[in-house]
């Protein structure tokens, strides 16, 4: 089995136009979460205003195949609106390499 494919997404958004840009954002995400090999995906928010990206989108594909096929017409047609090129953005899609997690505490 192939590793899952994980795509980051960072986008700067202007203050005060966080609703506008969570409105595109969920737009995008409803189409993308029904194409072939999406498992999952979190959309984090800075805690500290001064912060260049504040939003930052976390999802997970089956296979990097997937991410690629999934970025088809009806995709393109959503995110090259005029109105995306006030929210810059930066993303890459990634492996994991290493990952830590908490050990349960013992009983």
């Amino acid at each position: 089995m192939k590793n899952p494919a994980v795509f980051v997404n960072c986008f700067e958004v202007p203050a005060g136009r966080e609703d506008e840009f969570v409105a595109l954002w969920d737009e995008v995400n409803r189409y993308m979460r029904e194409k072939p090999g999406f498992v999952s995906n979190r959309l984090h928010r800075a805690v500290t205003p001064q912060s260049r990206y504040q939003f930052i989108n976390y999802v997970e594909w089956a296979t990097v195949e997937h991410w690629r096929g999934a970025h088809d017409e009806g995709f393109r047609a959503l995110v090259q609106r005029p109105v995306w090129r006030d929210f810059p953005h930066a993303g890459s899609v990634c492996e994991v390499i290493v990952e830590h997690t908490a050990q349960a505490a013992a009983a």
